[in-house]
């Protein structure tokens, strides 16, 4: 039978066309939804935005004492908001209403057109944590005068704060730059004001001043940047730094006073071993340091005067390199700081650099504070210090830093005990109790790294609901614990305490110090110890985390990790008794044979003590059990924790939304805290 061929298949529909012509825009659709995914469902959106300000009314139940509520100090200087603003952006007015191409303008808004036309057909489908990233690449002048005059958007995001500051430090990180007072306002050759006080962009005029050689007449008509406000910018990204940075203190964040306050007056050695240091708990010593020549002498001027050229070092968890400030550039910063995680002078060498700030201490806190006297101390305290000031680990910091700035939740590196004096204005103090995870806070079951936010201020805002309702935890032992510390008063911090600390300025200054012009800068000091107390912990942690041991690893005279541990104990062992400290003669026993060293006693007690286990909840034995002395394996001992799963996601931008994210993973994502590094050492706050 004769089969019929087939007709032709039918020419395609127009319609079908129309599908083929649009495949290039369904890929550029697809990538955009891909990016907005990537973003939590928005360009400018990001989940890790804190809970926004909301003003509390008078009558609501809620509003406590905080009569301000949540207000923030000053809005954004570059005008960006929110990315739920987008929701109430209306279109133009029929005033505004144009014909283009045909069409009326309004019919070609979009809510979105400072962003949407801004960064064009291309780039506008990177979400904003991915075009700051590519920004981070452009080098100052291109970014100053080629990114930022571009458009609106890419004015306001050229303009972001850590660009600029990222820019500064690996130019002149190491080698130190200038910072011009905020305050000044000198005029310059053409009458105009060189100096405006309270300058927004700090670190962008920093960048212009130090670009250009100390002998270049440019220098007499740089002027400070002012800030542009933009309509339309919607983005949490560029609004997030800004809030957790620029947030109102709260009367009830400071109101709760749960850590034991003692006058100094009723403090002695031995009440201060039993009751605190053996039980491991902090107190308050009101008082402690009234009469010490920093508490009294140390004000703006006066530091200027012994240390105004002196370099020091100030770090950041935030900031990818450290910097070098001469003490005058680093109050200055201070004062213009608008940054989120601002940099922190907290430099180890500072009593070698400069001896008078050391003499206006020392001696007065071993006459007002004798637990603390290692010569004298009964109990035995700074144990480090029979290995010589070179060779032991780094022990005492000076610190400096600007209002509400502080320090994220961290336990203080190698098991020390640690003293905190604040000098010129007041410290917030939270501590969470060994073993009892702070809200918002990550650590990997090792304890090598630790999730948390990026910045206090995001902590707060985010968590303290949270943290509010741990004060109501039923078992009281597991409560956190809350001071505030005022110039005169001395904090004991032991071992093993989770702790934040933040700056809280200097409103209420006590013990001597006018503080009216001290602009907000917060001033402390701080040691880190050993005694009888920790030592067995102490020995333990040697033997078994030498990978997170601190202090010594950039020092070629100390010790270093792996040895530690074995010259500690040799030390300790070597140190003999004296029968008189100025004529060094040696304690015969009754055979008239040389007696035991001074500190061999506590030192058996210690090893039989850490063999037996941790004696402090924050750490704990992983699966296999860890010696406590010895060579062991550092991978069998971790950090106590009440959260078995962390995120896993390895970026450096704020972890709070994805620390939220349960996973099976036993790994931890961002390290804010890292205790195998020297960084490390910037959180002792």
């Amino acid at each position: 039978m004769h089969q019929q061929p087939l007709p032709p298949p039918p020419p395609p529909t127009q319609s079908k066309k129309r599908a083929r012509l649009s495949t290039k825009q369904r890929r550029i659709r697809q990538l955009e939804k891909d990016a907005a995914r990537r973003t939590f469902n928005g360009n400018g959106m990001n989940d890790s935005l804190p809970p926004l300000p909301v003003t509390q009314e008078d009558g609501n139940d809620h509003a406590e004492d905080d009569d301000a509520g949540f207000d923030t100090l000053f809005g954004h200087p570059y005008g960006a908001l929110p990315y739920g603003n987008i929701h109430f952006a209306s279109p133009p007015s029929a005033s505004d209403v144009s014909v283009a191409d045909g069409q009326p303008s309004s019919s070609l808004w979009h809510p979105d057109k400072v962003r949407h036309d801004g960064l064009g057909p291309n780039l506008r489908h990177l979400n904003d944590e991915q075009l700051i990233t590519i920004l981070s690449f452009v080098d100052g002048p291109t970014l100053a005068s080629g990114i930022c005059c571009a458009s609106k958007f890419l004015y306001v995001a050229g303009h972001h704060e850590e660009l600029w500051r990222d820019l500064v430090l690996r130019r002149w990180g190491e080698v130190g730059f200038t910072v011009r007072d905020p305050h000044d306002t000198t005029e310059g050759d053409d009458g105009s004001a060189q100096g405006t006080g309270g300058a927004t962009g700090c670190w962008k005029d920093i960048y212009a001043w130090n670009h250009h050689p100390s002998d270049d007449s440019t220098k007499a008509i740089i002027q400070r940047h002012s800030p542009i406000s933009i309509h339309g910018i919607y983005s949490d990204t560029f609004f997030r730094s800004w809030l957790c940075r620029s947030f109102a203190l709260q009367p009830s964040w400071l109101s709760t006073h749960t850590v034991s306050s003692i006058p100094h007056s009723e403090m002695t050695t031995e009440r201060f071993y039993k009751e605190y240091e053996e039980t491991n708990t902090p107190v308050l010593i009101k008082g402690a340091s009234k009469t010490w020549p920093a508490v009294q002498q140390w004000t703006r001027d006066y530091l200027l005067s012994v240390a105004s050229e002196k370099r020091f070092r100030a770090t950041s968890g935030a900031a990818p390199l450290p910097a070098q400030f001469t003490l005058a550039d680093y109050l200055n910063y201070c004062d213009s700081s608008t940054e989120e995680a601002p940099l922190y002078l907290f430099d180890r060498t500072f009593a070698t650099k400069c001896p008078q700030l050391l003499h206006d201490f020392d001696k007065s806190l071993k006459s007002t504070c004798g637990w603390w006297d290692g010569e004298t101390a009964e109990f035995g305290h700074d144990l480090f210090g029979v290995l010589g000031e070179g060779r032991r680990p780094d022990y005492q910091w000076l610190i400096v830093g600007p209002k509400r700035s502080g320090s994220c939740f961290h336990i203080d590196p190698n098991c020390t005990h640690a003293w905190n004096a604040p000098i010129i204005g007041r410290k917030r103090w939270i501590f969470y109790p060994p073993g009892v995870t702070p809200p918002g806070v990550f650590p990997s079951p090792n304890g090598d790294d630790v999730c948390m936010p990026i910045s206090i201020g995001e902590w707060f805002l985010t968590f303290w609901d949270q943290h509010v309702e741990r004060r109501k935890d039923p078992d009281v032992r597991r409560r956190p614990l809350e001071c505030t510390a005022c110039p005169g008063d001395v904090l004991f911090v032991p071992h093993g305490w989770w702790h934040m600390v933040m700056n809280i300025g200097d409103d209420d200054i006590v013990g001597g110090v006018a503080g009216g012009d001290e602009r907000g800068v917060s001033v402390a000091l701080t040691r880190n110890y050993v005694s009888g107390s920790n030592l067995s912990d102490v020995l333990r942690f040697l033997d078994s985390r030498v990978n997170q041991i601190s202090g010594c690893r950039d020092r070629g005279e100390a010790i270093q990790p792996d040895d530690l541990g074995r010259e500690f104990r040799k030390a300790l062992s070597e140190v003999k008794r004296c029968t008189s400290e100025s004529l060094g003669e040696e304690k015969k026993d009754d055979n008239g044979e040389e007696d035991k060293g001074r500190w061999t006693d506590l030192l058996e007690r210690a090893e039989r003590k850490a063999k037996e286990g941790w004696g402090c909840d924050a750490w704990v034995d992983l699966p296999s059990t860890c010696p406590g002395t010895g060579n062991a394996d550092i991978g069998n001992c971790g950090i106590a924790t009440e959260e078995k799963d962390g995120p896993t996601d390895g970026t450096k931008t704020s972890i709070l939304a994805r620390a939220k994210q349960s996973s099976s993973s036993s790994g931890c994502g961002v390290s804010a805290t890292t205790a195998s590094s020297e960084a490390f050492s910037f959180s002792f706050l």
